[in-house]
């Protein structure tokens, strides 16, 4: 939401002020294609830009050489580490992969791969760091590296540890790089927790992150192999499987949790890591113990020969029939001696459910799989700027969410309430709260309250109309009266 006062939400267009392209004309266009891009998320490009100057304008910078992703993330990133020094408090930091998949009939679109769901689109891939309260609020954006599969993997051949080890430009990377560019983009501003899902189990991240001190939370993905830590005399002489390991935690806790409904995926690998579920309480079995892992053969002598983690297992019991159970493994170098600190790790790594609705923002909010745009570097920079629009839209459902009979004025104008009301919006008069405001907002955009709690599709349309209405008052408050901005 826009407004002329600090709200909780805040102006998207700030996320920009710290731009820097070499050029303060382009610094300016960026910060304003934003704020009409913020007010429509989910239109058109050149119909939420509206003038034919302005669409052209948007181009321009977008196809600018001066101007990458790279530039605009650092500029939203810098405004993220501010909010993450006034708060004085620890942060997590969620890392994440999706794939951005565009119609294509032709590979026409410049730069781009092929997308893994079907050969007939072009996509790109883009990794993302969000900063998260230890609360669950969003903060923003720290980072973000997008690249394309160029080809596609011929045969079925799986590719062995030893060949990945070798490639100096293996996809894995990533996950190391952009912790270390979180890290430098932070620089010791706040107190940071990596948390990441399976793909980040690679023995040179941890060594890495263990090495610099950087503290992490981390989903297990494979049946390392580990040595059991005697006392003060270190690791055992004989490694075993980390399965058979876990069988001697004891059970330090059993809790119950929300889990969130999950619908099926049409891409065979995940369908295996991530089969669709119900939502449901689940009474999860929590245990926990210290480990040595031991490093795989094919890595060379530069990394050390193990490494000694806490490992967090949490397994899901009384799971109703026809459900597949819960079970994570998590290692950490968060302490594990008392439940409350056990409890404190799984929260932790709850929380990276929300880096997958930033990216629900994204598509569907934002539809960005939809925009009309012809080569990596113009949809890259397209993306870069989306960024602080998706998280304004993340934000505002999670206060609605983690604190509803907060006041709507944490989230609205009061010019914003007013317009809501004489749209025929449901918001009382008086005690409002932040959930009456994203069920009026939401119910603009052709929500039905009935329906449950509103999507991201609605919510965006709500959004784009609620700034119309707020123009159209300001202009014409500006034709018969000083202009200002009733707050």
């Amino acid at each position: 939401m826009r407004s002329c006062s600090a709200v909780a939400v805040p102006s998207v267009e700030k996320e920009f002020e710290g731009l820097e392209v070499g050029d303060a004309r382009l610094n300016r266009r960026a910060c304003a294609v934003v704020a009409k891009l913020s007010a429509a998320p989910d239109w058109s490009f050149p119909r939420a830009l509206g003038t034919v100057a302005d669409r052209e304008a948007f181009y321009r910078l977008l196809a600018n050489p001066r101007v990458s992703y790279g530039r605009l993330v650092a500029s939203h990133a810098q405004q993220t580490v501010e909010r993450m020094s006034a708060a004085g408090e620890r942060v997590l930091v969620i890392h994440d992969t999706t794939e951005m998949a565009f119609s294509s009939t032709d590979d026409s679109r410049h730069g781009l791969g092929h997308a893994r769901s079907a050969s007939s689109k072009q996509s790109f891939f883009a990794h993302l760091s969000l900063a998260v309260s230890v609360a669950g609020q969003p903060l923003g954006t720290l980072g973000m590296t997008c690249w394309a599969r160029q080809q596609l993997r011929k045969g079925r051949r799986k590719v062995s540890g030893g060949e990945l080890a070798k490639d100096e430009n293996k996809e894995s990377a990533r996950w190391a790089l952009q912790v270390a560019e979180v890290e430098r983009a932070v620089g010791g501003r706040a107190p940071l927790l990596h948390v990441m899902d399976r793909e980040a189990d690679a023995y040179p991240l941890l060594s890495m992150m263990v090495e610099r001190g950087q503290h992490f939370v981390i989903r297990v993905a494979r049946d390392r192999l580990v040595f059991e830590l005697e006392d003060e005399e270190g690791p055992a002489d004989e490694p075993l499987p980390l399965s058979h390991a876990l069988v001697d935690f004891p059970t330090a806790l059993i809790r119950e949790v929300p889990l969130r409904r999950r619908r099926a995926t049409t891409l065979a690998k995940s369908k295996q890591l991530k089969p669709a579920r119900s939502g449901r309480m689940a009474k999860l079995a929590i245990s926990a113990g210290r480990l040595a892992f031991r490093r795989p053969r094919y890595w060379d002598d530069a990394l050390p020969p193990h490494l000694d983690l806490n490992v967090v297992q949490v397994r899901e019991v009384d799971t109703p029939d026809g459900e597949d159970p819960v079970s994570w493994v998590l290692v950490t170098t968060e302490p594990i001696s008392s439940p409350t600190e056990l409890e404190a790790i799984v929260d932790h790594y709850r929380q990276r459910w929300l880096i997958e609705e930033f990216f629900k923002a994204l598509k569907t909010g934002c539809d960005f799989e939809s925009r009309q745009l012809e080569s990596f570097a113009t949809l890259t920079n397209a993306l870069g700027l989306l960024l602080p629009v998706a998280w304004q839209m993340l934000l505002l459902r999670w206060l609605s969410r983690a604190n509803p009979t907060a006041p709507a004025e944490t989230v609205l104008s009061r010019t914003q309430m007013t317009l809501l009301r004489s749209s025929g919006q449901k918001l009382p008069l008086s005690g409002a709260t932040v959930l009456d405001a994203l069920y009026a907002v939401a119910g603009l955009g052709g929500h039905i309250r009935n329906n449950g709690a509103p999507g991201w599709l609605t919510l965006s349309r709500g959004m784009q109309d609620l700034a119309m209405l707020e123009h159209g008052w300001t202009i014409a408050t500006a034709r018969n009266s000083s202009g200002s901005c009733d707050q």
